[in-house]
Order: C-alpha cells, then sequence, then structure tokens
C-alpha cells in the first residue's frame, strides 16, 4: 500500500480535477486499441530489424536529467533525455520505441491521451500504458541519429523529483514483432547515467508565491557541517545497553561473567520448551542433553512470571525472568508459556558479546505490545525465500512477533493458488507483453524479460516453509491480498484465465472474474492504473475471494492456523464503478446501499462475512474501514471477531492523524504504522544521493523512528512537508476536531514498521533501507521508555529522551552494529559530520564508535581521522565512515577547505534551515 498520492504535494486533491469532465469510454478503447497503436503508423516507413535493435541497445547511450521543480507551482517539474550514438551506424528516425518507468505522470495536462501526445517542435511522442509504464517514440521531425550524435529533448512530468532513485533502471527499445533490448548503460542498479542533483530548482521539490498561497521547501542536502549538528551525541566510548530491545527490569550482580564459547555447556529442558531450547543451541553450539546438570548449564524451566509496570501487568504470554549465575555457572531461563522462554533465549543470546561472554544480570521483562510487527512489499519487487527466512530470523532476534506479508499489488501477484494458476502464471511474470496477456508490464524498471525481482512467486512449499520457520521463531504470519483497489496483477490474471476458457467453451470461464465488462466508468489511481479496481458488485468477485482464502486457509493449517486475513482495502480510486451496469442492477434492487460511494463498504462487508465463516479475524490499512474523510465504517456490521486498522496516513497537515483515535474509538484494533516515522521506504536525509521515496516526510532517520510515541500520537507531530514546524492549527483544525481524544487505550494493540519495494530490487537495497531503523522500531515495540509516560513534563522529556537516544546510538555504534556484520546484514552506515576549527577538522557520525576516514587524494588511499588533524587551505578532503568491523563503507562526502579555512560542501547548503528541522524534531510542537 505505498502512496503516490502521498508521495506527491498535492495530487490527492487534483487526481480528478482534469478527468471529471471525461465522458468518452476511454478505459475500453485503451485495452482494446491503444496496445496495438504502440507506435504510431509513421513509425512503420521504416524497417528496425533484430539487428537494430541489438545495436541500439549496446551503443544508444540515454542520459536523463532533472531540470527545474520550480517552474510552475507545484503541477509540473521539467527534465530532459539526451540520446548519444556511441556506435559506428546510423540509428533510424522511425520504427522503435523506448520504454521506461517512472512514478510521475508524463505530459500530465494531455492525460488521458489514448493517442499519446506528440511535442510537435521536438519530435517526440509519449505513450502512458498502465502504472508507471511509458514510452517514447521518434515522430514528425525526428531525425536519424549519425555515429557520434546526439539529440536531447525535453518535457514535463506531475509534481516533482529530487532523487536520483526517482529513476528507474533497465529502459530498453522495443518494435512490433522484435524481441527488445535493454539499453545497456540504463541496466543495473548504479542510475549513474542519471544527471546530478547540484541545484537548488533540482534538490528543492518547490518554491513559490502566490496569491493564494506560498511554499518554500527548507531541505537541502547536509553539508558535513549540517551534518555534523544532526549527528550531536556524546560518545560514551562502549555500549551503555546490555541489551536491545531494553528489559523492564536488568539487574547487574556483580562484575563477573559466564564464558559460553567453553565448547563443556549444555542446555536441559522440559518437553514444552524444547524448540526454544534446540533454537539456542543451534545459535550457540551447544547441545541440549535429556539431562539436568549442577554447572555449566543453561536451563529452562516453566514458572508462572510476571512483570508489572506502574501497576500494570504485561502480557504473561511473552514474559520470562532470565538469571546468569556465575557462582554456580547456571543459567536459567523461566516463563510460563513458550513465546516467554524464547524471548528469554534471545535475551540471553543478545548479552553475550564477541568473545562468548555473558554478564552476571538478573533480566523481568515483558513487552509493552502484543503486535510488534514488520510489512514486508513483495508484490511491487519479489523477494526470494532465503532474503525472507533470513529477515524473519533477525525479527526474531530482536523480538518482532509479526510478519506481515504484503503478497499482492498492482504490480505482482506472488502466492500459488492452485486452483487458479494464472495468477502466478501471469501476475506472477512480468515482460514486454503490452497487452498483459502472458504477462504484466515491466513495472518498476523491470526490463523486458522475465528476470528476478520483477517475475517470482512462492509455491505452496514455499510459503509452507516460511511459516514453519516463522512459528518456529513464533513469529505470526499475516498475508495481505489487497482488494478491491491495487488489483491490476489479479485482474489481468483473471481475464487471461476468462480467455483461455472461453477458447475451450468451459462454462466456468466467467467464475472468478474480476471487473464488469459493461462499465465504461474512467478513473486514475495515485499509481496511475486505469484498471486496477476489483468491482464489487459482481458475484464472481467472492467467489475469487472466497477461493483465495479458503487456500491460505488450508495452507496455514497444519503448520501455523491462519488466525487473521488482510485484505487492504486502501487507495481505490475515485470514479471507479460509477458507470458499471452491474452496480447499477445492484444499486436499484433493494440494496441496502444507495450510492456508488457506499460500494467499498459494501465490498468490505461481504470479506467480513467470508473471512468471518472462517473464523478469522480481519485486517486492512485505515482507508480500508473508513468512509471518505475520516468516518469509520459501524464496527457492528462487521462480523468478525477482530477487525484491525492500520493507521498509516498520518501527514500532520493533512488534518488526518486522528484517524487512529477514531478507529480505536470506534472499536478497531489499531496498529499504529504511521508514515511519518515507521516507513522504511523513505530516504535516511533528505539527499539526492539517497534511496527512497519522500511523500510523507521528506526524511526518517533512527533517530526519528527511535523517537517515536505510540502512546502520545499528537506528540509526534514536529514539522511539515517543507520543514516549517507545526502549529496548532495545522495539526488539529481551528476546532481542534482532528485531534480526537483516545478514548479506549486497551485497542491500541501495537506498532509495525513497513517496507515497501518501488525502489527496493536487491538484498542490499533491503537491508540498506531497513537497518538500522529496524532496530528504533524493535526498541519502541517492545520497550515504553519513561520518557514515553512523562505527558506533564516536556521539557523534562526531552531531556531524558536525549539521553535514551545517547545511550542507544552509543549501543548501535559500539556493539550492535557488529552484531548485524555478524548475521551479514548490509545495513546503512551514516556519512560523517565535519566541521573545521582552527585549523583542524573534528568529525563525527551518528553512531558513536564507528570509525571515520579520510582522503587527501581523491580517494586513492584512506587513513583514520586523528584527533586534532590539521588540513591544507585550498584543498579539498572526501570522507567516509566504515562499518563496525571495517568490511563496507558509507557514501563519500566532501569537504573543501577555503583559504579561512571553513568548511563548505560540493553544494552549498545553509545549515540554518537545516538545524531548525533537527531542532524542532526534539520537541512538542502542540
Amino acid at each position: 500500500m505505498y502512496l503516490s498520492s502521498h508521495r506527491h504535494w498535492e495530487s490527492k486533491r487534483r487526481q480528478m480535477a482534469v478527468l471529471s469532465s471525461v465522458t468518452m469510454d476511454w478505459k475500453r478503447l485503451c485495452l482494446s486499441t491503444c496496445f496495438l497503436i504502440s507506435f504510431s503508423s509513421v513509425a512503420y516507413s521504416q524497417v528496425v530489424t533484430q539487428e537494430t535493435l541489438s545495436y541500439m541497445g549496446k551503443y544508444l547511450v540515454v542520459k536523463y536529467q532533472v531540470i527545474d521543480n520550480f517552474r510552475d507551482t507545484l503541477k509540473t517539474y521539467q527534465a530532459q533525455i539526451t540520446l548519444v550514438n556511441s556506435g559506428t551506424k546510423p540509428i533510424p528516425a522511425r520504427g522503435w520505441a523506448i520504454f521506461f518507468c517512472q512514478g510521475n505522470l508524463v505530459e500530465p495536462k494531455h492525460h488521458p491521451y489514448p493517442e499519446g501526445v506528440l511535442l510537435e517542435d521536438q519530435g517526440i511522442r509519449f505513450r502512458h500504458y498502465q502504472g508507471c509504464v511509458f514510452s517514447f517514440e521518434p515522430d514528425g521531425i525526428f531525425e536519424d541519429i549519425p555515429s557520434g550524435a546526439t539529440r536531447t529533448f525535453r518535457f514535463l512530468s506531475e509534481n516533482f523529483s529530487v532523487a536520483r532513485t526517482d529513476t528507474y533502471p533497465n529502459w530498453y527499445v522495443a518494435a512490433p514483432g522484435l524481441e527488445a533490448r535493454v539499453i545497456a548503460n540504463t541496466a543495473g542498479e548504479t542510475l549513474e547515467w542519471v544527471g546530478a542533483f547540484d541545484k537548488e530548482n533540482k534538490w528543492k521539490r518547490y518554491d513559490y508565491k502566490t496569491e493564494e498561497a506560498e511554499g518554500h521547501d527548507r531541505y537541502d542536502p547536509y553539508t558535513p557541517a549540517a551534518r555534523y549538528e544532526v549527528n550531536r551525541v556524546s560518545d560514551l566510548n562502549g555500549a551503555p545497553k546490555h541489551v536491545i530491545p531494553t528489559p523492564v527490569e536488568l539487574k547487574v550482580n556483580g562484575d563477573g561473567f559466564l564464558q559460553l564459547n567453553t565448547k563443556d555447556w549444555t542446555i536441559f529442558a522440559p518437553e514444552q520448551f524444547s524448540n526454544e531450547a534446540r533454537i539456542l543451541g543451534e545459535y550457540l553450539g551447544i547441545v541440549v542433553s535429556n539431562t539436568r546438570r549442577q554447572s555449566r548449564t543453561i536451563v529452562f524451566k516453566v514458572a508462572d512470571v510476571k512483570v508489572t509496570v506502574d501497576g500494570k501487568e504485561l502480557s504473561t504470554k511473552e514474559a520470562y525472568e532470565l538469571t546468569v549465575d556465575v557462582t554456580n555457572d547456571v543459567i536459567e531461563i523461566k516463563a510460563k508459556e513458550p513465546e516467554g522462554a524464547f524471548y528469554g533465549a534471545m535475551t540471553l543470546l543478545n548479552l553475550k558479546d564477541e568473545k562468548g561472554r555473558v554478564p552476571e544480570v538478573s533480566v523481568m521483562d515483558a513487552p509493552r505490545f502484543s503486535y510488534r510487527g514488520l510489512m514486508l512489499d513483495v508484490g511491487r519487487n519479489f523477494h526470494p525465500v532465503e532474503d525472507v527466512l533470513r529477515l524473519l530470523d533477525v525479527m526474531s532476534r530482536y523480538k518482532l512477533n509479526t510478519f506481515h506479508f504484503h503478497l499482492t499489488d498492482d504490480e505482482g501477484w506472488r502466492i500459488e493458488i492452485p486452483e487458479l494458476p494464472e495468477l502466478t502464471q501471469v501476475a506472477g511474470r512480468r515482460c514486454h507483453d503490452l497487452e498483459e496477456n502472458e504477462c504484466l508490464l515491466p513495472f518498476q524498471g523491470s526490463g523486458p524479460t522475465s528476470s528476478p525481482r520483477g517475475s517470482g512467486f512462492y509455491t505452496v512449499e514455499d510459503y509452507k516453509r516460511i511459516l514453519r520457520y516463522a512459528a518456529q521463531r513464533h513469529i505470526r504470519v499475516i498475508p495481505e491480498v489487497d482488494m478491491p483497489g491495487h488489483g491490476h496483477a489479479s485482474i489481468k490474471a483473471m481475464e487471461a484465465r476468462r480467455r483461455k476458457l472461453l477458447k475451450e467453451n468451459d462454462e466456468g470461464a466467467n467464475r472468478y472474474v474480476l471487473v464488469d465488462d459493461d462499465d465504461p466508468s474512467w478513473y486514475k489511481s495515485i499509481q496511475l492504473y486505469t484498471d486496477n479496481a476489483v468491482n464489487p458488485c459482481l458475484s464472481s468477485t467472492y467467489n475469487f475471494v472466497n477461493t483465495v482464502v479458503q487456500t491460505l486457509v488450508e495452507v496455514h493449517r497444519d503448520v501455523m492456523p491462519l488466525t487473521i486475513y488482510h485484505f487492504g482495502g486502501d487507495e481505490v480510486a475515485k470514479g471507479a464503478w460509477q458507470n458499471s451496469t452491474a452496480c447499477d442492477v445492484l444499486l436499484t434492487s433493494g440494496f441496502d446501499f444507495r450510492n456508488y460511494k457506499d460500494l467499498k463498504e459494501y465490498f468490505v462487508r461481504q470479506v467480513s462475512n467470508i473471512t468471518s465463516r472462517y473464523g478469522l479475524d480481519l485486517a486492512a490499512w485505515e482507508d480500508g474501514v473508513m468512509e471518505s474523510g475520516s468516518t469509520p465504517y459501524t464496527r457492528s456490521e462487521l462480523q468478525n471477531n477482530g477487525v484491525y486498522a492500520y493507521t498509516w496516513d498520518n501527514v500532520w497537515e493533512w488534518g488526518v492523524a486522528g484517524r487512529a483515535y477514531k478507529l480505536a474509538n470506534a472499536g478497531y484494533k489499531v496498529i499504529m504504522a504511521q508514515a511519518t516515522h515507521l516507513y522504511f521506504d523513505h530516504p535516511y536525509e533528505p539527499d539526492p544521493e539517497e534511496r527512497g521515496l519522500y511523500w510523507a516526510p521528506r526524511f526518517t532517520n533512527t533517530r526519528k523512528t527511535f523517537s517515536f510515541m505510540p502512546s502520545d500520537l499528537y506528540a509526534n507531530a514536529d514539522v511539515d512537508r517543507s520543514g516549517n514546524p507545526i502549529e496548532h492549527e495545522d495539526l488539529c483544525g481551528e476546532d481542534g476536531e482532528d485531534c480526537p481524544k483516545l478514548k479506549k487505550p486497551e485497542n491500541i494493540f501495537g506498532m509495525q514498521g513497513h517496507l515497501w519495494s518501488e525502489a527496493i530490487r536487491t538484498r542490499q537495497q533491503a537491508d540498506y533501507m531497513l537497518f538500522p531503523r529496524f532496530l528504533a522500531l524493535a526498541e519502541r515495540a517492545w520497550h515504553e521508555a519513561s520518557w514515553e509516560r512523562n505527558k506533564s513534563d516536556n521539557l523534562t522529556r526531552i531531556r531524558e529522551r536525549e539521553k535514551d537516544w545517547t545511550d542507544f546510538a552509543n549501543t548501535l555504534g559500539y556493539r550492535e552494529l557488529a552484531r548485524l556484520d555478524d548475521l551479514g546484514i548490509e545495513y546503512r552506515i551514516p556519512p560523517p559530520g565535519a566541521k573545521l576549527t582552527h585549523g583542524t577538522i573534528v568529525t563525527n557520525v551518528a553512531f558513536p564508535g564507528l570509525r571515520v576516514e579520510y582522503s587527501s587524494d581523491s580517494g586513492v588511499t584512506w587513513c583514520d581521522v586523528k584527533d586534532n588533524m590539521s588540513v591544507s587551505p585550498g584543498s579539498t578532503i572526501l570522507l567516509r565512515t566504515r562499518s563496525a568491523t571495517g568490511g563496507r563503507h558509507s557514501r563519500v562526502v566532501s569537504l573543501r577547505v577555503s583559504g579561512t579555512q571553513a568548511g563548505s560542501a560540493t553544494r552549498t547548503a545553509p545549515l540554518g534551515l537545516v538545524f531548525i528541522t533537527f531542532i524542532f524534531s526534539l520537541m512538542r510542537i502542540f
């Protein structure tokens, strides 16, 4: 459920303005003819051969550059494409098209454009297919490109673009009847062919002033000096926290320790804790014995462990007690249930240092929330089984217990449903099939072939393997099948099924269709789809839902019984089903609802009825269980015992942050999923070189996630998307109605982090975006800090939070990041901050303990930065941070040393504006 809508400044408000006047049946026209006229008739006037495409793939060089984001008050930005013929043969002026992916609509004022839009003065015609897939082709005045020559043209796209990763790789050239070829210089993940964001109107999103409003993007890329201020945290020369997440109570009983690497330890456990003992033994390399020894043993015991905080008893099921007895060489783990025993084992594992030593401590612990989750999106880009298992392993180490598996989206269907093989045969693959009969379009920069990440799915056995691994680690798997919006992949698969069965004269051809043939409605979803809304007025839709639910129940049954089914429910485009004949019949046949706007609620009730028959709870993104605006559906109309709402859409100035409390007050079980703090697809810094989307905040660093207060929602409001401090009226409205009070705190069930995968195509990229923010998520989901509970004295809260962050940051730098290195996690290494003082360079890092290196010879050699190291005026110093174990390094930043020895960066950026944002991130602005 990622939102281009929210990734863009005003797109929610404007998305249908132009389209409301469109009355033609454009959708049907496009489906039947657009793909067949992908190249204009003029394009056939010159023959293009397979040799031509192969030559272009190898020798045509593409360069892309954002030119100006400031041109017209948020509506569009200008970009430029340059084509260079680096070979020896001319490139013809007709007969080919180049396909590419971007999240912003090209030439939006011309949309919808079934014939494409011709830039007559440049001889280029653009077309839009679905989602992010566009093409351009030569037309009109375009001429051959001789050897060594270039062609450059400029065009407009919706909104703005300020990051290199807004551009997707693997552009390719195609022609009818031939095999498409990837353009070589766009292949892979470097994006070196995307031009630098080296001016304000490139790295800033907007800067305008009109009679109605003004907007100034305050975010500049950090200079080393600005980052030095943001990084400010005391270096404690060690890791103050013994374990992350922080236990409720940990006492150090002496300065002794036990050495677990001596190979003479055993583990003893009762039968009900045998799984937990086995896993601990595998981690430690210690044998599990049927006989308890008197010493050198780790003992699991069944005990009724109770943990209370401020008089409130925490989860007994997950509570544990851990004692390290140095005198008797015994470690005891007590718990009432296997879950508690497992978390006691994980605490022991995380107490062990790199030398195998465990300190003499006693721990009493239990979590604040019974739901501690992480969502992984595999619909946009596929994550193989081994990557998922690896992620589950790290989740268990840091005591997250819920894996939200986002299995489907517009761009892909990733779970095998044996009765409906087309879901994986068609919707589990991407390729250059413009009619999407055999596969989906090459979304997210997948390229023209069915390559990994763009294509892929889990077989039933793959999925069961994931379930088994999760169950052993007490992680509940919640599958999500996103409907009725985000249904492009499933719709295309079921259309392929219908075509196949119609050819076979099979009477079941229409059993699972998801769209109404008699529906000329035209709409455009936030992610630029015009065909992704599953029709709620067809009985076949519910045949489909029932078959999917039934299959998942059966697959889960013997491994991990399914308890919650997540149907998504988010981002249904305005205008969907308005002219559906099936919906007209339903609305005029004594139906409970009287308006097409109510059809989504009808869908939700039907899904509720289906899932309740299987004894399941229901889950949805917040807008899936709300009317337009912020009014929850009547909870009593949904038959499930529990309905979970994931509250994500909290951009402070949009006035919808109060949805979390409205849903809790209405009886929904709320999972705090706020995009401003818990969406890990956003950048760590406001820098064009940082990967990620930026529709909610401009960036989210580890400190921001650590500072999130799920039990005091409005206190998290810091700055708006421009970087301005949030005022009370911005957050709550003039009458305060946008900030309802929480009347049923018992309905705040937990919190969850999210990794959406639009811009994530490799395991390394996933690691970079998840870690180390993941550790801050684990800390807040398990441990309620004392400063969170201090709601009356804001200054004291800030001081206590700063001290806690200092301890946490030092623990990461001096211990936890090295642990991630050992686990093979390629976390983001933060670039250093730096400033010049009286001719010497001073550096710091967000996580003290990491080494900073410098190079004065353009990166040929690197040395550690030393205290009071002098620098030469007029020189340029390159800086980078080393990973905890030294095997990798951060992004390189440069520091120019002027004649007066004042530091600056390659780009100048006002430090004051960055520092304002930093200061207000420490304060409660309310």
